[in-house]
């Protein structure tokens, strides 16, 4: 099927040189003729030096002579080396012990061994070099049997035998071996015998599979399926609200709860707990109330926390302190406990504990909550009835029930037509669905993802539907419900909904690195159509999850860096799918997670993806993990590991050899030092690295191996260094995704070595870059230069020691013409002292945040000239006299202003300034007049947010709320004092109490 692969002179001495690699290490201990080794190893010998001396001679002359070399003849040379070797050494393996298919879903890893087949064709690694014909062949063949079964996939997924299902059974186990022959080589476990003698029969095997599958004549017995949607790869439109905005149900025992928690008369410390099934809608619930308008206006401060049936103590606690303070902790469970109850002491907060399992958990996290007497509420979700009891304090225990079939159909109807209405023939069928589902939202929602990835106004579907739900849902099996909804996905979107099992339960993944992970983990096709980036399809594959409802989607705020936070998309799986996915994905050799203690299995290896937590730093004494002889003739098919928890005991000798197919490396828990990073670098496969390192300074040259490499973060805590990333970073020719946390492109003392270096090398493809020490120096400028593809930059600024006179020394950042987001940290040891500067920043900035800038009116001036920026966030920062005068100036696109710790004495605004202004924020502006009237008329402004502010800042923003009443007729602007909404009613009510109270006296 597929044809010989052509090799250029260089490939084929690449060729040459990882067979006699092969050889090298893998001669056996006992040969068939050992008296002929001698002779063997001296023509391996003469190879050697013959392809040395071309390639000495490439390196002066930049060409290879054809002259001295042949590619025909070195290729024939390699085969009757095979044939030598075959006839006089090796002896062929025993085929008695035959792989066996070890998973359930055929179709799901034929199509993950396709992907992996055809990434690997397309790499250019030199292993793979060697076998290129044969994968080839391989993936031609497998792509012809899948799309053969696949026309009669229904008789396949039934229980019964007969010719075609044998087939198709030996088919999986021949694709199965052909997967560990190509990866033994690969990885050099074994791979002289697996090249000579596995490799040919294997592809002998495929061959008559294949012959056999022809003769089946096999027709598509499928028909006209309105359930299957496995065959369709098309996004679909996303006609359903996200799970977050459609809830329908449970009105009754949501007025009740937010009186509850608005009730004044009820002073002490309340604990309301909402108990249930899983999928009733428990969590639904308490987030609905959580953000209600009302209820967020009374409390100062809120915060959420999912506790799950496995949970840290340490990390529930800094999760709720990281929301009340804003600021992260790493110390004891008591010392965090103690600092949580010192931060609530003078609030009324709102806590929710989500997900609590057990009474002794519960109690103990609510012990670490002061009982002042100020209207505290905590809201706590759990399946357990006798949980809720336990914890509960004077609100009666809340049992949700079951939805009416009234509300079932309302939801149903929402989720599957939005705002429209099922059509009349389909009434009928749509009922009977819904009452099948008795009442539980989480099957509700399923059944309706199901309706909406297929044809949603085709009766067949419906039809088929209600008879499927017949067989389960009667016994409220959510799992098996999850299997429906599972098993009519499209085949390229099981996996990524599988790989959600990889996070604990209700982990919200930020959405941008979940779709980096996907793409290296190799679940996205590479063969998309040319107009469709793989980013693009990625983002159409989870919104085709999404509108499945089997994902849901949230924002929340999230700490950009020390000094910003912002908010983000994130996306997480309700606890059912999560059960279902961890089940299957151990099941189909996915994913396995190892838990802390758990003993450690060869077996384990046999999956794909491998994530293990650590608690005190210990593995358990079986993990052979690090082990280099041990691990490495298991970890063949490895493509995934993570490693977090404590950080690992500094006894473990960490290897990464094992792991050469590796193409995601999460090491959260490993301080890798340079002998570690150097040999990460012979991953050649490595596509997204997270690690942390000690003492490294610069990316290693093994590096320059990793030409696959997407994304890469460093965490240098344990580094006194900045790792310099120029020029090797730009010879990563598919970096896109870089945050280390102290980085720098060059240190001073080597710029004059590095410049000349950084012109000629390619431009890089870096798109993000966070984190990096941008020093004054002749060479910055010319460094970011480049890197033209850059959208966001995150970079600190630093006044040199001697700086010059002139004003043109900032950095020129409008080079970047595709940067969307910049942060800039400045830092200025002489503070006192104004630099003059001229600022260069490209027009396409959407989004700037500056920390520690004087405001000086060239740098305004500099601000108010980009034609697309909507967020401004200053902070730290002082204006020239304490005066901003912005009467005169237009920022034409601006949404968010945000003002922390800056100091103002004067501002002047006019109508027109923020002609599109949506929202206005003022932290920690103690010294900062009031707020200019003009706010008043900017009919786009919608909130003003104001935290440690004078009284004067507080006044102003009430009284322009009541301008744009009186002069809107409308109440469109709310205003939040400490994160609590200001209420005029409210007040107004108050006024009228206290002036009856004076009336009487």
């Amino acid at each position: 099927m597929a044809g010989a692969v052509n090799y250029a002179p260089t490939q084929s001495i690449n060729v040459m040189i990882e067979f006699l690699l092969i050889f090298l290490t893998d001669i056996p201990k006992r040969f068939i003729h050992p008296d002929k080794l001698n002779d063997m190893l001296a023509h391996v010998g003469l190879l050697t030096r013959k392809i040395l001396i071309i390639l000495m001679k490439e390196s002066f002359e930049n060409n290879i002579n054809e002259a001295d070399f042949s590619a025909p003849d070195l290729l024939q040379e390699i085969e009757r080396m095979k044939g030598d070797i075959k006839q006089n050494f090796l002896k062929p393996p025993d085929e008695s012990s035959q792989l066996r298919f070890p998973m359930d879903d055929g179709f799901l890893f034929m199509n993950l061994l396709l992907r992996h087949l055809n990434d690997l064709l397309i790499s250019n690694a030199y292993s793979v070099s060697l076998i290129k014909k044969e994968i080839g062949m391989v993936k031609e063949s497998l792509e012809f049997i899948r799309s053969s079964f696949k026309k009669v996939r229904q008789t396949l997924d039934d229980s019964t035998s007969g010719v075609v299902k044998d087939c198709w059974l030996r088919a999986l186990d021949v694709a199965y071996e052909a997967e560990h022959v190509i990866n033994s080589i690969l990885v050099r476990d074994k791979a002289l015998s697996h090249l000579l003698f596995s490799l040919p029969n294997v592809t002998d095997k495929i061959k008559l599979i294949v012959a056999e599958v022809t003769c089946l004549q096999l027709e598509d017995k499928n028909g006209d399926d309105p359930l299957d949607a496995k065959s369709s790869d098309k996004p679909i439109e996303s006609t359903s609200s996200s799970f977050v905005e459609v809830t329908v149900g449970h009105e009754e025992d949501e007025a009740k709860m937010i009186d509850q928690l608005l009730d004044k008369h009820e002073s002490e410390l309340d604990v309301i707990s909402i108990v249930g099934m899983p999928g009733l809608g428990k969590t639904t619930l308490a987030k609905k109330v959580y953000n209600n308008t009302l209820v967020a206006s009374n409390f100062n401060v809120r915060a959420w926390c999912t506790v799950s049936q496995k949970y840290n103590k340490s990390k529930v606690l800094g999760e709720i302190l990281q929301q009340v303070t804003g600021s992260e902790e790493k110390e004891s469970e008591n010392d965090l406990a103690e600092k949580l109850r010192r931060a609530l002491l003078d609030k009324r907060y709102l806590i929710i504990l989500d997900d609590v399992w057990d009474i002794a958990t519960g109690e103990m996290l609510i012990a670490c909550f002061p009982k002042v007497k100020r209207g505290n509420r905590v809201i706590l979700t759990s399946r357990s009835s006798e949980v809720g009891l336990k914890v509960k304090c004077r609100s009666d225990l809340l049992r949700l029930q079951l939805l009416t079939l009234g509300k079932s159909w309302e939801l149903f109807e929402k989720r599957v037509f939005g705002e429209g209405s099922c059509p009349a023939e389909l009434l009928d069928v749509g009922h009977q669905i819904v009452e099948k589902c008795q009442g539980l939202p989480l099957a509700v929602v399923l059944i309706a993802g199901v309706i909406v990835r297929g044809k949603k106004k085709e009766k067949d579907l419906w039809l088929k539907i209600q008879h499927n739900l017949d067989s389960f849902v009667s016994a409220n099996n959510n799992l098996e419900i999850m299997q429906l909804s599972y098993d009519h996905l499209p085949c390229h979107l099981k996996p990524l909904l599988l790989y959600f099992a990889r996070s604990r339960k209700s982990k919200r993944t930020q959405v941008s690195k979940l779709m980096q992970l996907w793409m290296a983990e190799g679940l996205v096709d590479h063969d998309i159509p040319s107009k469709c980036s793989l980013e693009e399809a990625t983002q159409s594959y989870l919104d085709a999850l999404i509108s499945s409802n089997l994902i849901m989607v949230d924002h929340i705020l999230s700490k950009k860096n020390r000094y910003f936070s912002v908010r983000i998309k994130v996306c997480y799986v309700h606890d059912v799918v999560h059960d279902f996915c961890s089940v299957k994905a151990k099941r189909e050799k996915f994913l396995k997670l190892i838990n802390p203690g758990a003993r450690f299995h060869a077996s384990d290896f046999l999956h794909h993806r491998l994530t293990i937590h650590t608690v005190g730093g210990e593995l358990h004494k079986k993990c052979v993990l690090f082990n280099s002889k041990k691990c490495s003739a298991g970890s063949k098919h490895l493509i995934s590991l993570k490693v977090s928890g404590s950080l690992l005991n500094s006894r473990y000798n960490c290897h990464t050899r094992p792991f050469g197919l590796v193409r995601v490396l999460l090491l959260d828990n490993i301080v890798v030092n340079d002998s570690l990073m150097e040999e990460i670098g012979s991953l050649f496969h490595l596509r997204f690295l997270r690690i942390q390192t000690l003492n490294v300074k610069a990316i290693p040259v093994s590096w320059l191996n990793l030409q696959n490499l997407e994304t890469l973060f460093i965490n240098t805590e344990h580094t006194y260094y900045s790792i310099v990333l120029l020029p090797r970073i730009l010879k990563l020719s598919k970096l896109k995704h870089v945050e280390i946390d102290t980085s720098c492109f060059f240190r001073k003392e080597d710029e004059d070595n590095i410049q000349s270096r950084i012109l000629e090398g390619e431009n890089s493809k870096l798109t993000t870059l966070s984190r990096v020490d941008i020093s004054y120096s002749e060479g910055t400028n010319d460094a970011l230069k480049k890197f033209p593809n850059l959208q966001h930059l995150e970079c600190f600024i630093r006044i040199p020691e001697d700086p010059p006179t002139h004003g043109d020394w900032f950095p020129k950042f409008d080079v970047l013409n595709k940067l969307e987001s910049l942060f800039v940290e400045y830092h200025n040891p002489w503070s006192d002292y104004v630099y003059r500067n001229e600022y260069h920043f490209p027009s396409s900035l959407k989004e700037l945040r500056l920390f520690g800038f004087p405001l000086t009116p060239a740098l305004l001036s500099a601000i108010t000239a980009l034609p697309q920026l909507e967020i401004l966030a200053i902070r730290n920062s002082r204006f020239l006299k304490c005066k901003w005068d912005a009467s005169e100036d237009i920022y034409q696109s601006l949404k968010t202003l945000t003002l922390q710790e800056v100091k103002l004495s004067e501002w002047e605004v006019d109508r027109e300034t923020f002609p599109k202004l949506e929202e206005l924020k003022l932290v920690y502006c103690e010294e900062f007049p009031e707020i200019p009237c003009a706010f008043a008329e900017i009919e786009t402004l919608k909130s003003i947010h104001l935290m440690i502010v004078n009284r004067e800042v507080k006044d102003s923003a009430i009284e322009i709320k009541k301008q744009i009443i009186d002069f809107a007729g409308e109440d469109r602007l709310q205003v939040y004092l400490s994160d609590v909404l200001y209420e005029l009613e409210a007040e107004e009510e108050d006024e009228t109490e206290n002036a009856q109270r004076t009336e009487q006296q």
